[in-house]
């Protein structure tokens, strides 16, 4: 129900509401360039924020006094939110839009204009991308009637986009580069005719998230007007960062909210095949869902896991007819149905662990991981006895094997993605710095300690066609020559300045860039961090960076040591209980160590300015054996921090292990 009274309503052109959760750097982004793009209309922002536990409203009234903030204290979900937005807004149009979205300057003067000039337009959406600059094509959909439907949960759509009887889903066969009347919008920029709303009501609250765009564009039809998709205004839609979608539990709510909206509008027997195809789609989409998870993002190390296992069949092969057994024999069946699996297993966990399949590829994983995986089980079988010692000898060639295919499928990465075969420990990630001439010299001094991965700044674009002085960097070239620079200098990543850098720009650059495999990053104005669409570099970040505990690599050499540690402890448990001061709280906090939820080295307290640690067993102060002493641990702390190598939690360990569980220098958080 509108709250405001009649005198009220119309008196602005746009009222923009944002129903934010959990996203703050991207609300952030996301309300600067909506300041940009109100410099010339009257325009009110409104921030519906569903309980956030991440600062968002404090960071709305501190950096955005202007906006008007409806906190909640829980979360309605999405239609609700939105409704309190839309009751006491004042405009004569209304914009729902995501917070993980970026607006140009002139998006909304665009959609002003388009929506004056078309009296029956009820609803507008605009051209999306992604943040790579890759279109996406829920920008413009059609009904999902029961049969388009069909089309696009089995993937007819995809196979045929070009049809105009399959691929009505997302109109592929439509140009994106045009305007045209559609009949579904996106919740992400639904701009609506504010009196339309009012006369049909708000957003409908049963779907608590997902479907209540396509309700809400449907309704807008029922009433007599259209829908428009308007092709020469952009935003950028972080897709998936406000509601991840590529979960379970999305496909199930997503799903529902069709069997919500199906019982609204349809009936009879189209109904009852809609709701039927929809609960089969669920179990199908689920089934993908898992498939493109696991194949994402263990497809590699499956594929190299299958690749070592032939090739450690071929080397026992040949070593077993023409070296260990030429005169008749062969090795145990179960040295091929055991055995071999399970040290191909260990080659490739040893590779995942070391950060082989982090990129970009490092040199020493490759080698190492091999290495260890053959001291391993050397020293395994030899423990063990001769029953295990026939294969030592295929399992030195396989590792060397194992080595050699690692670096030959990198290597053929590098060669298709950055035509470069060879890479070496010291590889560096190439960045191209794109912005104005003030911006580039205070990025440029935060920059390099704000990154968890080695980089090499390679170059910079300036929109004014020279560098401050002092800069000695390569100046090389002009925005519109951003993808031959790419592919010449073989950038990997692009941060793109922006706050004298136009945001139309960018989006230019960006969609230059498509196929490239390129990153990209932009520092919005007014602040020290940088979004992407894969990560948010935060100003925590950019405290912690010179601590070498907040780096991927030493984090994952923690959690190896954490694992291993707390596996040997709970093993010769049974022997060495009783030498722990407090047994019983001992094997607990192991246990939780080996269940993730806890270190084995840890802060003796918690501190907001180090790298973020779950709770430890043992602190610093194990390793020399004192008390928690307020003076003096902090500094230990810092220390451990700021020179931390997996050599620290061992040592620690050594010292201090029948402390775990209660002791010396232990001071729970």
């Amino acid at each position: 129900m509108i709250t405001l009274p009649p005198e009220n309503l119309g008196v602005i052109d746009l009222s923009i509401i944002i129903v934010n959760y959990n996203v703050k750097h991207f609300l952030e982004q996301c309300l600067r360039s909506v300041q940009r793009a109100t410099v010339d209309i009257q325009a009110e922002v409104i921030v519906v924020d569903n309980n956030s536990q991440d600062g968002s409203q404090q960071m709305v009234r501190e950096k955005f006094a202007e906006v008007i903030l409806i906190d909640n204290q829980d979360n309605p979900g999405f239609s609700k939110a939105n409704n309190q937005g839309i009751d006491i807004a004042k405009g004569r149009y209304l914009l729902l839009l995501n917070p993980d979205t970026v607006v140009a300057e002139d998006t909304f003067t665009r959609c002003l204009t388009f929506m004056d000039q078309h009296p029956d337009a009820g609803a507008l959406g605009i051209k999306m991308i992604d943040g790579y600059g890759k279109f996406l094509p829920e920008s413009k959909r059609a009904l999902p009637t029961p049969w388009v439907s069909f089309y696009k949960i089995f993937g007819l759509s995809a196979l045929f986009p070009q049809s105009k009887r399959f691929g009505k889903y997302h109109l592929t066969f439509l140009d994106k580069e045009e305007n045209h009347e559609i009949e579904i919008l996106s919740g992400a920029f639904m701009w609506m005719r504010a009196s339309l709303i009012r006369e049909i009501g708000g957003l409908d609250e049963t779907f608590f998230m997902y479907g209540e765009d396509i309700d809400m564009s449907y309704r807008v039809i029922l009433a007599g007007m259209k829908n428009y998709y308007l092709s020469d205004a952009r935003i950028i839609h972080y897709k998936g960062e406000s509601t991840k979608t590529g979960s379970l539990n999305y496909v199930k709510v997503f799903y529902q909210a069709m069997i919500i909206f199906a019982k609204k509008h349809f009936g009879g027997t189209r109904k009852r095949f809609f709701i039927a195809a929809i609960r089969l789609a669920v179990y199908f989409r689920a089934l993908l869902a898992v498939l493109y998870r696991v194949t994402t993002r263990y497809g590699f190390a499956l594929l190299e896991g299958l690749i070592v296992y032939t090739g450690m069949y071929g080397i026992k092969a040949y070593w077993e007819h023409y070296i260990r057994f030429i005169e008749g024999g062969t090795y145990p069946p179960e040295f091929s149905q055991l055995y071999m699996p399970a040290y191909t297993l260990l080659f490739i966990v040893l590779l995942w662990t070391l950060g082989a399949y982090k990129r970009p590829f490092r040199l020493r994983p490759l080698v190492l991981g091999p290495f260890l995986g053959f001291i391993t089980i050397a020293t395994v079988t030899y423990m063990v006895g001769p029953i295990q010692n026939f294969s030592r000898a295929i399992v030195g060639l396989s590792a060397v094997f194992t080595m050699i295919m690692a670096l030959a499928t990198r290597g053929l990465i590098n060669q298709r993605q950055r035509g470069n075969f060879f890479f070496t420990e010291q590889s560096h990630r190439r960045i191209l710095l794109v912005g104005g001439l003030k911006e580039i010299q205070s990025v440029l001094s935060w920059l390099s300690a704000s990154y968890p991965y080695p980089l090499q700044v390679v170059g910079v674009i300036s929109t004014t066609n020279n560098l401050p002085d002092g800069v000695e960097l390569n100046l090389l070239g002009r925005p519109e020559e951003i993808r031959q620079i790419v592919r010449l200098y073989q950038i990997e990543e692009v941060v793109y300045c922006n706050a004298q850098l136009p945001t139309n720009q960018i989006f230019d650059m960006l969609e230059s860039l498509q196929g490239l495999n390129v990153d990209a990053k932009i520092v919005p104005p007014d602040t020290e961090s940088l979004v992407g669409p894969q990560q948010i570099l935060q100003p925590f970040q950019l405290a912690t960076a010179n601590y070498l505990l907040a780096q991927p690599e030493q984090r994952r050499h923690k959690r190896w040591v954490d694992g291993l540690g707390a596996f040997l402890l709970l093993v010769t448990f049974p022997i060495l209980g009783l030498a722990y001061r407090q047994p019983a709280k001992a094997f607990q906090g192991l246990w939780q160590v080996l269940r993730g939820k806890k270190h084995l080295v840890g802060y003796s307290k918690p501190a907001s300015h180090l790298p973020p640690l779950k709770e430890g067993l043992l602190n610093l102060a194990h390793r020399l054996g004192k008390a928690y002493d307020p003076n003096i641990s902090p500094a230990l702390d810092d220390f451990y921090a700021r020179e931390y190598t997996w050599t620290m939690d061992v040592d620690t360990l050594f010292n201090g292990w029948r402390s775990i569980g209660g002791g010396h220098g232990r001071n729970k958080a």
